[in-house]
Formats: C-alpha cells, structure tokens, sequence
C-alpha cells in the first residue's frame, strides 16, 4: 500500500511541475504516469520535462 501512495504522489508531482514547465497537458499527464508505473515497478523517480 504505501508503495501505491508513493507512487500517486511522485507522479502527481512529477506532472505538477511538468505542466508547471511546460504548459502542455499531455506532455504532463504522460510523464506522471511514467513516473507512477516506474514507481510501483520498484524504480522511484521525479521527472519533470520543460517541453523545450
């Protein structure tokens, strides 16, 4: 369960400053769900992208 949490939070944060960044919706909604599978795969990440 808390790797589940884990996961939630670092992809919604990793999309938060993607979008942040970047302003494009789907460039942030991809990177936080790459971070959440990576997360709940054992691989703890923060991703975030410019768009640049």
């Amino acid at each position: 369960m808390n790797r589940f949490l884990l996961g939630l939070v670092l992809g919604a944060l990793s999309g938060a400053v993607t979008y942040l960044l970047s302003h494009d919706t789907a460039l942030a909604a991809g990177i936080a769900l790459i971070a959440a599978i990576l997360t709940w795969l054992r691989v703890d990440t923060f991703i975030f992208d410019s768009g640049d």
